[in-house]
């Protein structure tokens, strides 16, 4: 295939890639509302209009975070037993 021939393609296929959708809602949907009620209703409207989105969201949500194994450190040396004074506490 020729340069041209390639330029050709890349451009066939970047057209027939599916474009990324942007958020549909408008942007201070949230920071716009004033009370808790108004905020629920704008997370159901953004829940309606991206249900995909949504769901894979509490699919991470629910999948169990994965553990991390810390190594084994190995056991410490006791400490060295304090030194015996005399019988009066004197050397």
């Amino acid at each position: 295939m020729s340069t041209e021939e390639q330029d050709e393609f890349k451009k066939k296929l970047e057209a027939l890639k599916p474009k990324k959708k942007k958020l549909e809602v408008a942007e201070g949907l949230l920071s716009d509302a004033k009370s808790y009620e108004g905020k629920l209703m704008a997370v159901q409207i953004i829940a309606e209009r991206e249900r995909d989105r949504v769901v894979l969201l509490f699919k991470k949500m629910l999948q169990p975070v994965p553990e991390v194994v810390k190594p084994k450190e190995p056991p410490r040396a006791a400490p060295p037993p304090p030194k015996k004074k005399g019988f009066f506490g004197k050397k």
